[in-house]
């Protein structure tokens, strides 16, 4: 039998090449603006937190932009979305992984790690982006990644508690 450290970080690497395909997929169909819209990357590191814990999630949070970014060009590097995104999806791996140890409610797990994320990426896009010159108040980028990915938050909402559920009910068989 497989050990839960071992079975979260092969769950792990599969949510990161499903993250991978993910963002080709959507990126292919409709360029920067549906990966903008759909949020594939958000929802794998979401996932990633509430079916493999905290520290795996923040792993893949944090790698999974940057290697898609190098492998495909999305989320660009310069601006530096990919890093943004980095610090935005390893927020959503820990915070999801930990509410999810601590039994919270995934709805209101979800909720408050998409808000945390936001934020952190808007600290982020403020703190960085002033070093290299991007000039766009921190609540604007909250309220843009916010009513840009509306439709991502919605999928994520309906399918992120489906397959904890139906994760939580295959390990029990």
């Amino acid at each position: 039998m497989i050990n839960l450290k071992a079975r979260s970080v092969v769950y792990g690497g599969v949510f990161l090449a499903v993250g991978l395909v993910l963002s080709l997929v959507i990126h292919s169909i409709g360029g920067q603006q549906f990966g903008t819209i759909f949020g594939p990357l958000n929802f794998v590191a979401l996932t990633t937190g509430v079916v493999t814990g905290p520290w795996v999630g923040l792993t893949v949070g944090i790698i999974l932009p940057l290697l898609s970014s190098v492998i495909f060009g999305m989320p660009p590097l310069m601006p530096p979305i990919a890093v943004f995104m980095a610090l935005q999806l390893g927020t959503y791996g820990i915070l999801t992984g930990l509410f999810e140890r601590k039994n919270l409610n995934i709805f209101l797990n979800l909720a408050i790690s998409i808000v945390a994320g936001g934020v952190v990426y808007a600290l982020g896009y403020y703190v960085i982006g002033y070093m290299v010159g991007i000039h766009l108040q921190p609540l604007t980028a909250i309220l843009l990644s916010f009513a840009l990915g509306l439709p991502g938050i919605v999928i994520q909402f309906l399918l992120i508690p489906a397959i904890r559920y139906s994760i939580k009910r295959a390990r029990k068989s």
